[in-house]
């Protein structure tokens, strides 16, 4: 859906350009490569449901499909736009599809050592992550104080940047919160495997 976004917010972008936007923009959600060359064409013939996306300008050398062109459909705009105003949870509450619960609920004793190992790492990535996000979120801070300094009135776009701005505010706050979440269960790993006797090799 957010290749179909981007697509409806720049019409006639080539492949590679809706690409280049989902690298950038959407980095951390960390899309494979091929999303956008897989995703447009695939919403263009669809087989039983009407294409969401049609293609403009086809390049005639085979194998160079990164500079096809694009524009959504009516189609693609309405299905674009009832998934922008949909509620995630209305079907029920939201799934948990944390990795690590997974391996949890199905380890042995055994897997417990390389479990902590998991946790630790997990860890130590959302502290990485905070220390970045904590970083980019001052910067941005002190840019906008920069404009304001210039006066004159706000625009549309200028409103539309504060809306996306929400997440550089709130995204420290959520790697915060994983790197307790994940020394929590680290630590409580760690509990049991004490009392089962089980020897760790993970470095404090």
């Amino acid at each position: 859906m957010v290749v179909l976004g981007l697509l409806i917010e720049r019409p006639g972008q080539t492949v590679a350009q809706v690409a280049e936007s989902l690298d950038k923009r959407f980095s951390h959600s960390r899309f494979d490569p091929a999303t956008a060359h897989n995703s447009l064409p695939q919403m263009a013939r669809e087989g039983h449901q009407p294409p969401r996306t049609r293609c403009i300008h086809r390049t005639s050398s085979r194998g160079h499909q990164a500079q096809d062109r694009y524009v959504s459909t009516d189609v693609g705009v309405k299905v674009y736009r009832a998934w922008m105003h949909a509620v995630p949870s209305e079907s029920g509450p939201p799934a948990l599809r944390e990795a690590l619960y997974g391996r949890i609920e199905l380890c042995t004793l055994e897997d417990v050592p390389e479990l902590i190992r998991i946790a630790r790492e997990e860890a130590l990535i959302a502290r990485d992550m905070y220390s970045q996000a904590s970083l980019a979120f001052k910067q941005h801070r002190e840019d906008e104080r920069e404009k304001e300094s210039y006066g004159g009135d706000l625009t549309d776009l200028d409103y539309l940047r504060m809306v996306r701005d929400v997440l550089l505010q709130v995204t420290p706050e959520y790697w915060g919160d994983r790197n307790r979440h994940m020394r929590e269960i680290r630590r409580l790993l760690e509990g049991v495997a004490e009392k089962a006797g089980i020897p760790l090799t993970v470095p404090k």
